[in-house]
């Protein structure tokens, strides 16, 4: 009691002109509290304390397994890239079935690997590569500005076109890249002759086509086809096709054993030749040599002119009894 009526009249004293401070206020409000009124608010804000820090504990847990869950989603995620699954050589042209796609761990893929089969089938290996490898962007070479048909023709090489049908094409199946043995057809019937006359030529256009179609199974039936010979090839190849019916024998794409050739002209027979040209052939006819000097039948020696031969004889053969003789006569 004393000390409330200490507090009133110490807040009398202070009422002279200015307001009472809040907190002053607040602290005399808590201190009039019954003390078990107090004890309930002490708890009631525990337990609103321990709510709100269990909460934001509770958020930050849930964040943080969140960022874990997405942490090991993406370890696991996985991507397509494209395998190899034969091995493709520098400058061979990527076949469907030398490519398949395939799912990776995405954080073991190579940055520029290649995520599509049909996106690089048709395209040219820009350098070796080996079975089981991932295709990159670095392995198919880059397209060039000139993508004419000159472009195909190798330095030092001529492109050289033969007329052919379906049986001497192999049935339309020739295609650009592939190899082959030409034939040369001469003769009839019995006199008849086949030989090759060039070997393992590559075939670089079928018809107007000059790019090999990526998954083609359907023949196409050209009327012609391009060939890449070299200069000294390129006139054989044309005299044959100018003397003989040319064939083309498709090889298998890792066959390059050569064969023989011949010429197209050994294959028709020789005319014989004219008896003019024959006699011209033949070394003049030996003759005597002179006499000597002061030999008999020198004219310049001054003697006798050389008698002349005797003529020639005739043999008879006469019988008497089983007796033979032989006589000679002169002829005439």
């Amino acid at each position: 009691m004393r000390s409330e009526r200490r507090i009133r009249s110490y807040v009398t004293k202070e009422k002279g002109g200015m307001e009472m401070n809040p907190f002053r206020s607040l602290f005399l409000s808590l201190s009039r509290m019954p003390p078990i009124l107090m004890l309930f608010i002490i708890l009631g804000l525990a337990v609103v304390v321990t709510v709100l820090v269990t909460g934001k504990m509770n958020e930050d847990a849930a964040k943080n397994q969140q960022q874990i869950n997405a942490m090991q989603a993406q370890q696991n995620e996985k991507t397509t890239v494209v395998y190899a699954v034969k091995d493709i050589g520098e400058g061979d042209v990527i076949a469907q079935d030398a490519v398949e796609e395939r799912q990776v761990l995405k954080d073991k893929a190579p940055v520029d690997a290649c995520v599509s089969a049909s996106s690089i089938v048709g395209q040219t290996a820009a350098y070796p590569i080996a079975k089981e490898t991932v295709m990159t962007a670095h392995a198919i070479k880059t397209a060039q500005v000139v993508t004419g048909f000159d472009s195909k023709v190798k330095d030092g090489m001529r492109a050289c076109t033969i007329a052919i049908d379906a049986n001497a094409g192999v049935a339309g199946f020739v295609q650009p890249g592939s190899h082959v043995d030409i034939i040369a057809i001469t003769g009839n019937n019995e006199t008849t002759k086949a030989a090759p006359v060039m070997s393992d030529v590559e075939v670089v256009a079928s018809g107007t086509t000059y790019t090999k179609v990526a998954g083609q199974q359907a023949a196409n039936a050209a009327g012609s086809v391009t060939l890449l010979v070299s200069p000294q090839d390129a006139n054989k190849l044309i005299k044959a096709a100018t003397a003989a019916k040319l064939y083309l024998t498709l090889r298998n794409d890792k066959d390059h054993t050569p064969v023989a050739v011949v010429d197209v002209t050994s294959m028709f027979p020789k005319a014989p030749k004219p008896a003019a040209e024959v006699a011209q052939a033949l070394p003049p006819p030996s003759l005597p040599p002179p006499p000597l000097p002061g030999a008999p039948g020198d004219a310049g020696a001054g003697g006798p002119p050389p008698a002349p031969p005797p003529p020639p004889m005739h043999e008879i053969e006469v019988w008497t009894g089983g007796k033979k003789e032989v006589l000679s006569v002169p002829q005439g």
